[in-house]
């Protein structure tokens, strides 16, 4: 089945539970949160945060479906700087990576990001997830805490959004007599 990429909507509670769970089962090492207090949380919490993710320009989460929940990423305006945006919670099913299905989760998460007025994304990941680092850093990202010497601190990647790209207008030739 061909893989859809796509905003979550209101009332997809339980998609979203179902594949940020499955995230942090699968790969506990790339995430700050935990797998058993996800698990914990309530139906209400899980409600909540999954329909304000789906409507509104300051948030949203992308989910990658085929025969099931494949992927999943959400970005979320900075408070302290509205222009700015955090990447989180990227994550591909297993044997659904090294395909097309990042650049397209991303081309998709930018796009969304550009119409609503982002100009940065940022993203953390933990050191010992090589393969992301390689993924963020082939899409244009840069280390933003080079200069950062605490040993415990995890890379900060940054991009720029661009402006979106509006195809233009062809307008056909008149007809020659």
């Amino acid at each position: 089945m061909k893989a859809t990429i796509r905003r979550l909507n209101v009332g997809e509670a339980d998609l979203y539970r179902r594949v940020r769970l499955e995230s942090l089962r699968e790969s506990p090492e790339a995430f700050a949160s935990l797998y058993a207090d996800a698990f914990l949380r309530t139906e209400e919490s899980w409600s909540l945060q999954a329909d304000a993710s789906a409507e509104g320009g300051d948030r949203a989460t992308f989910v990658i479906l085929a025969d099931e929940p494949i992927g999943v990423a959400a970005l979320y305006r900075d408070d302290t700087r509205p222009e700015d945006g955090e990447l989180m919670q990227v994550w591909i099913a297993p044997g659904h990576r090294g395909g097309d299905l990042a650049i397209g989760l991303m081309d998709t998460v930018f796009h969304w990001a550009s119409l609503n007025g982002f100009q940065t994304i940022r993203a953390e990941v933990t050191h010992s997830n090589g393969r992301a680092l390689r993924f963020y850093e082939k899409y244009g990202f840069e280390r933003g805490n080079e200069g950062n010497t605490a040993i415990d601190r995890n890379p900060i990647l940054i991009k720029r959004v661009e402006r979106p790209r509006i195809a233009p207008k062809i307008t056909p030739a008149p007809a020659s007599s």
